[in-house]
């Protein structure tokens, strides 16, 4: 595995267990399990990296194997960059769901849900897609079923029985998801192409 991924994982983790365990103490924040569902996201995204990258791992070769045409784009810099940057916004992301008055600010909450959809569908998308055509476990596929997707039902039976999110928003909040999704991977599958040729 890249050290340099594996640095930035320990960081994010190491300083989303820090930032939880400052911020329960702090007045002006919702309830307790609200906060700790928030920041489930960088935690268990840094354990999906963990688990790619160092234990099982296998990761860049799975990913090699599975998309054999990209081999020669996935480099350790490309996974460093794949991994690395979204896991620092999932940090992010989850820092700016507070508005510090006993709530959630509005747009913040709703990023933090999109980001959350956008990273519990690629998961699906890349690990059981992948595990189901290649009839073999898929480097991040336990992490994925695991704990992303008990995640994203709490987040979503959460905000929604809170009154925090109604169901068009919600589904706003997965089409957003999705979309992103879309974006990001035809921008990798370009870019790809162009470093294969």
């Amino acid at each position: 595995m890249n050290k340099k991924l594996l640095v930035v994982s320990i960081a994010i983790e190491v300083i989303s267990l820090a930032a939880l365990f400052f911020l329960l103490r702090q007045p002006g924040l919702p309830e307790a399990a609200s906060v700790i569902l928030v920041f489930c996201l960088p935690i268990t995204f840094g354990l999906h990296v963990f688990e790619e990258f160092v234990f099982p791992g296998g990761g860049a070769d799975w990913f090699r194997r599975d998309r054999p045409q990209f081999t020669q784009a996935m480099t350790d810099s490309y996974f460093f960059n794949v991994n690395a940057i979204p896991l620092v916004l999932s940090l992010l992301v989850t820092l700016g769901t507070f508005n510090f008055t006993g709530g959630f600010s509005f747009f913040g909450i709703r990023a933090w849900l999109a980001f959350l959809c956008f990273q519990a569908i690629h998961v699906g998308f890349s690990h059981l897609r992948g595990a189901i055509k290649a009839r073999r476990y898929s480097p991040g596929m336990a992490t994925g079923i695991a704990l992303y997707l008990p995640l994203t039902i709490m987040a979503f039976v959460t905000l929604l029985r809170s009154g925090i999110l109604d169901p068009v928003l919600a589904i706003v909040c997965i089409g957003l998801g999705y979309l992103i999704l879309v974006f990001l991977d035809r921008l990798k599958m370009a870019r790809q192409s162009a470093a294969a040729q």
